[in-house]
């Protein structure tokens, strides 16, 4: 990974975990999260980090697909290239 992005990430996770600790805190949705069962944050964790892999490989394999397609009009264009250099070369 980037450093940078690495430290964008670092700040990022503790910005976040700065916002729900002040909202614990302060406000009344303390009382329901500590009442609530410990497996429930497994769960809601896992649906975030599943969200966020699904984004994350989506995102690849579109940059894979695109580079795929590419190279695939590479090989079309190829021959129509040539024909172009022929009939120049015979109109000269």
């Amino acid at each position: 990974m980037n450093p940078v992005k690495f430290v964008g990430a670092l700040i990022g996770g503790f910005l976040i975990l700065f916002i729900v600790r002040l909202l614990l805190l302060v406000t009344p949705i303390a009382a329901k999260v500590q009442a609530s069962p410990w497996w429930i944050y497994f769960i809601v964790g896992g649906i975030i980090v599943s969200g966020y892999l699904s984004f994350k490989y989506t995102k690849e394999d579109r940059e894979v697909e695109q580079r795929w397609i590419e190279q695939e009009g590479e090989t079309f264009m190829e021959p129509i290239r040539k024909r172009r250099e022929n009939k120049q070369l015979m109109n000269e």
